[in-house]
């Protein structure tokens, strides 16, 4: 009996536009068979339902990334004397800017080097946050993850662990490093060349704490929006580290047509069903 491919759709929200890919995993390769767009026009609660109910899946499920208010942080711990509920009660104010109970948090942990334990923290605005779970849950979608901004832009990447990722942000770069799906520094600099360069070395230095040299690799978005200078800066510090890898991907159908692969939203969305197909990149 042949075995039914497994169907997920990746979604990724932005503040102007929700976009969607439906994929499945066949002889190596994640197919993308379909792609949809819509423009927001209202609440992010009303706007992903009326989604929901334009695009209905035909089978499968969602995995959903929202450009929410999301701050992160990775530290040390102690695994032999450590309780959650009292390392974020004295730590919290030193690692996150939210205020009092606004935002809500999860927590993951890392090992690296043997018996060195890193925990790593993410909170999001709790408003927003519960706007889109209400969204989902007014059309009963198969939602199976709801991620954070911007981890997701990993899950696409064939190199998961070493990489940066660049971000034109209010006429700043801001910079995430990725180490096994977290982000273990990040920074917001000026878009000149000699500062990012200083940035990506003190990237690189980082990284060297979780037992790799070298970065692998970076990928820059939003580079159409700033000036012809700025971006030849950009294109030479790209050319240093070279550009990131996508795992390999075909494009099918409405997805070739529609999916603009290289545009961070879409790219968030690939990284979500990628995420839903548990596509397991190099490095793990």
């Amino acid at each position: 009996m042949k075995r039914k491919k497994k169907i997920h759709s990746g979604v990724c929200i932005t503040d102007e536009h929700i976009v969607c890919v439906t994929a499945h995993i066949e002889n190596k390769t994640m197919v993308i068979t379909d792609a949809l767009e819509m423009k927001r026009t209202g609440p992010i609660d009303e706007d992903v339902t009326k989604f929901i109910e334009t695009y209905d899946l035909d089978e499968g499920a969602y995995s959903i990334v929202a450009n929410i208010d999301t701050q992160m942080h990775v530290a040390p711990y102690d695994p032999h004397d450590f309780d959650m509920k009292e390392f974020i009660k004295w730590n919290i104010e030193d690692y996150f800017s939210f205020e009092g109970d606004s935002f809500q948090m999860d927590a993951c942990r890392r090992e690296y080097p043997r018996h060195n334990y890193h925990m790593f923290m993410v909170a999001v605005d709790r408003h927003s946050l519960e706007l889109l779970k209400q969204g989902i849950r007014d059309t009963y979608a198969p939602v199976d993850v709801i991620d954070f901004w911007p981890i997701p832009i990993c899950y696409c990447l064939m190199r998961r662990s070493g990489t940066v990722t660049g971000v034109v942000e209010e006429g700043a770069m801001h910079l995430w490093l990725w180490w096994n799906d977290i982000c273990i520094q990040e920074c917001i600099v000026p878009i000149t060349g000699s500062d990012v360069a200083e940035a990506m070395d003190k990237l690189k230095v980082r990284l060297q704490d979780f037992g790799i040299d070298e970065i692998q690799g970076i990928r820059m978005y939003g580079l159409e929006s700033i000036t012809n200078e700025e971006r030849t800066d950009m294109e030479g510090i790209i050319s240093i580290y070279g550009e990131t890898e996508y795992i390999p991907l075909l494009f099918l159908g409405r997805g070739r047509n529609r999916c603009k692969q290289g545009q961070l939203d879409w790219d968030m969305a690939i990284g979500m069903a990628a995420r839903g197909l548990k596509w397991i990149g190099l490095g793990w």
